[in-house]
């Protein structure tokens, strides 16, 4: 369960965000996640909006449903939150006990090879081949799929290309571009609050289950103003949630404690797509170059307005209620997208509807490295909805 630190320029990438172990982060960290809106699958940044995925919205509510009764996702219980307020209201939903996907391995059936690590694939005909650091080693296979999550991922392609290997890849030019995350950091916190309101969205623990309800721009002011889908929760700081808050000695929470009906308002940030966000290679190091865009910023300010006026009784006091637009009051990127785009453009994309590399024939990509748009929910429902679609495709054409 090692960690490896990311060089990074602007935005800071969470350090146990790359966990290196058998299962990823899954294996380690189980949290709240939902599904893509299907407004959030589009170009809302542009005057025309199109879904950039080569998929539809129907075929990924589809998958959502068919890992929920087997692998526990609880898509059924996300429901809606019939509330009149003017913004989007979107659920959230984990298991405090999550489930150990490793119940559903036939472990006679299948080969794993730990500590050897993979530092570059090629393919040659019929055959795709993996190699292991200075070709020491290599494993010959009729299909590989990389699924090493979202930087990884990419560097195992470029790591690759490097060594002039994947002659065919199509679109070399943009692999490492249109990297994503989802930046979270505090908004404030809101001491006059409508309780009645906030009580029905706010996070909460029970029945061992985690849940709330995000809190988004509407739909057709996005859509009128160009701009993204990033979210607020509500956090109430006198419960077991704020116990926990407290252990990170934050000098804010230490004067606050005393005080009852106070909510930690929790942003986490849509990135929009941006080619001149990349993952890059040098010197044998990963090195990510990332900042939030102009629309970025103009949403987070609008939402962070709104929200204050609305959901508290006395705007006007909330004195400690601020956007930190400072990029290194920033802390948590973690959820990394892109630099694989998996996209309706085929001049924009490196991998296609099937999850095949563009150019190769034998060779897929599974993480979330090939999302076109980042959303602002966690990936996990999605990786784990495209890797079902994944595996039905390649049962019927392997």
């Amino acid at each position: 369960k090692s960690f490896k630190k990311v060089l990074t320029k602007y935005l800071k990438i969470k350090l146990r965000s790359r966990a290196f172990t058998v299962g990823g982060t899954s294996s380690i960290w189980s949290n709240i996640s939902s599904y893509f809106e299907d407004f959030e699958m589009k170009s809302r940044w542009k005057n025309r909006q199109l879904n950039l995925w080569p998929i539809s919205h129907e075929i990924l509510l589809k998958e959502y449903k068919k890992l929920d009764k087997k692998y526990q996702f609880s898509f059924n219980k996300l429901k809606s939150c019939l509330l009149n307020i003017p913004f989007e209201v979107r659920p959230f939903i984990a298991s405090t006990k999550p489930i150990n996907f490793k119940k559903f391995i036939n472990e006679n059936e299948v080969d794993l090879i730990y500590n050897c690590k993979i530092s570059t694939i090629d393919e040659n005909q019929k055959i795709a081949t993996a190699f292991t650091v200075k070709n020491k080693f290599k494993f010959k296979a009729k299909k590989i799929i990389i699924c090493c999550g979202g930087i990884e991922s990419v560097n195992l392609i470029q790591n690759s290309l490097y060594q002039k290997k994947l002659k065919n890849i199509k679109n070399k030019n943009i692999v490492g571009k249109y990297f994503m995350d989802h930046p979270k950091f505090n908004l404030g916190y809101l001491k006059y609050p409508k309780l009645d309101i906030i009580s029905k969205l706010e996070l909460k623990i029970k029945n061992n289950l985690i849940s709330y309800y995000g809190i988004s721009l509407k739909r057709n002011i996005q859509q009128r103003k160009n701009l993204l889908n990033s979210y607020v929760r509500f956090e109430k700081l006198n419960n077991r949630i704020f116990r926990f808050f407290e252990k990170l000695n934050i000098p804010i929470l230490r004067n606050i404690r005393r005080s009852e009906n106070i909510y930690r308002v929790r942003l986490f940030c849509e990135m929009m797509p941006n080619i001149n966000n990349s993952i890059i290679l040098k010197q044998n190091k990963i090195f990510v170059n990332f900042r939030l865009s102009k629309i970025d910023h103009e949403t987070i300010k609008l939402l962070s307005n709104k929200i204050k006026n609305f959901f508290s009784f006395k705007p006007d006091l909330e004195t400690n209620f601020k956007v930190q637009y400072e990029e290194n009051k920033i802390d948590d990127a973690s959820h990394h997208m892109g630099g694989l785009r998996f996209n309706n453009d085929k001049k924009l994309s490196v991998v296609d509807k099937s999850l095949k590399i563009r150019g190769l024939k034998n060779i897929y990509v599974c993480s979330s490295a090939i999302f076109p748009t980042s959303g602002s929910v966690n990936p996990t429902m999605t990786i784990c909805a495209l890797s079902s679609r994944l595996g039905s495709y390649l049962k019927k054409n392997i």
